[in-house]
């Protein structure tokens, strides 16, 4: 018995033992249901390519401030219609006593080198002057001209504008003093064709982007039966521009006499006058009109402002 018993009391201790080391595991709760997963976001898209259509390349936008630069081979051509004050068989000055038709051409030989050329013609004229008994010619002569310009136009630092300057030098061989004459005079072609030569500068300011100022001084020399003729011609022009479609301009020329004289008994002439551009489709239309001198007198080319009075019309084609 004593034995049994101290069996009992063993495995008594040992049970008492394991329990103490390793209790109970509390009873597993039951995990959660698993969400459904969402759809997986692709990494790529699928890309619309819309029907192929041939639509070129489209130029920029233009606007009415945009202003056509000469290229190399660029040329205009037409002619110029003036209707000038003039004096008659009697010496009496009306519109109509002389019609002048300047032809004109221009090419553009590189950038920076321009080629002119310029026939006036007398197309109606009286047939006899009485002031000194002479016959008018139909035709004036040929001036061929050349313009040297900068490639790029430099800016004033002062006035922080841009200027184009250049250079012109011309060859004529015309009548008598006939290159002495302006646009704005009456085509008075008299006695024999003659060589002259002439030179000047090309100064034009780009105030801002509607108004330029344009200052074109040339010194002219021209051969005579008794002396040369030298004479001073300095047109000034300002000059308003909207884009290449319109253009105003204000005028006014010193145009000198002989031995550079203003006296209007040597010829010598102011001029003023102004004139509208407008440009439809490759032709430019030209209307102007003014006094070809404001200087005057008995003994001059015109008696009074009233007969110097001047209207042109001019048509170019520009390519």
């Amino acid at each position: 018995m004593a034995l049994m018993n101290r069996v009992v009391v063993a495995l008594c201790a040992m049970a008492a033992s394991a329990w103490a080391d390793d209790p109970p595991a509390a009873p597993a709760v039951p995990a959660a249901p698993n969400a459904p997963n969402a759809p997986a976001t692709p990494t790529t898209y699928p890309t619309y390519s819309p029907p192929s259509q041939n639509l070129g390349t489209m130029p920029p936008p233009t606007t009415v401030m945009d202003e056509k630069l000469p290229k190399p081979g660029d040329f205009d051509a037409g002619g110029n219609l003036k209707f000038p004050n003039g004096p008659d068989t009697e010496g009496k000055y009306a519109t109509y006593n002389w019609i002048a038709v300047d032809l004109k051409g221009k090419y553009q030989l590189f950038d920076v080198l321009e080629v002119n050329a310029n026939i006036p013609l007398a197309v109606h004229h009286p047939d006899t002057l009485p002031m000194s008994q002479t016959e008018p010619k139909l035709f004036g002569g040929i001036n061929a001209r050349l313009e040297l310009k900068t490639p790029k136009p430099p800016v004033i630092p002062i006035f922080n504008y841009e200027a184009t300057l250049g250079l012109v030098v011309s060859a004529a061989y015309m009548h008598e003093k006939a290159m002495l004459l302006s646009d704005k005079d009456f085509p008075l072609f008299v006695g024999n064709f003659e060589p002259g030569l002439s030179a000047g500068l090309i100064m034009k300011l780009k105030l801002s982007s509607l108004l330029d100022f344009s200052f074109l001084p040339l010194w002219v020399h021209q051969a005579n039966p008794g002396d040369a003729i030298d004479a001073l011609q300095v047109p000034l022009a300002l000059i308003i521009k909207l884009g290449s479609v319109v253009k105003l301009q204000a005028e006014l020329g010193i145009y000198t006499g002989d031995g550079l004289s203003l006296r209007a008994r040597d010829d010598g002439r102011v001029q003023a006058g102004g004139s509208l551009d407008v440009k439809v489709w490759k032709l430019l239309l030209h209307a102007g009109a003014g006094a070809a001198s404001l200087v005057t007198g008995g003994t001059g080319m015109y008696p009074s402002v009233r007969d110097s009075v001047y209207v042109e019309l001019n048509v170019k084609y520009e390519k």
